[in-house]
């Protein structure tokens, strides 16, 4: 039986950025990363598309996030990076990576 696909939403603060995270999200083997428009909440008129990731496995999807900080330092203006996964929504920036990340990193696993 072969492992499952697991899937987390991705989004950026900047949609000027979003093109950016889905070429760096695509060069991590096993995951598949698809543009999808977002869908705004109760009260919002409209948002900007989302990232939708999908690994074969939680290691392919846990490598993909964990490159997160390293796109996030290496944005000339700051960015904030969401990831919702398994019910959870978690925002990383630069001020927050380090305690972010092991956040993230706790809802992939479950």
């Amino acid at each position: 039986m072969g492992e499952v696909s697991l899937l987390a939403e991705v989004s950026v603060s900047d949609p000027g950025e979003l093109r950016s995270l889905r070429e760096h999200l695509r060069l991590i083997p096993g995951v598949d990363v698809d543009q999808a428009p977002g869908v705004p909440g109760k009260g919002e008129l409209g948002v900007w598309d989302v990232l939708q990731v999908t690994a074969v496995g939680s290691g392919a999807l846990a490598v993909a996030v964990r490159t997160l900080p390293e796109f996030i330092r290496s944005r000339r203006s700051s960015v904030t990076v969401t990831v919702k996964t398994a019910g959870k929504t978690v925002t990383v920036t630069a001020q927050n990576i380090d305690e972010a990340m092991p956040i993230v990193e706790k809802a992939l696993d479950g």
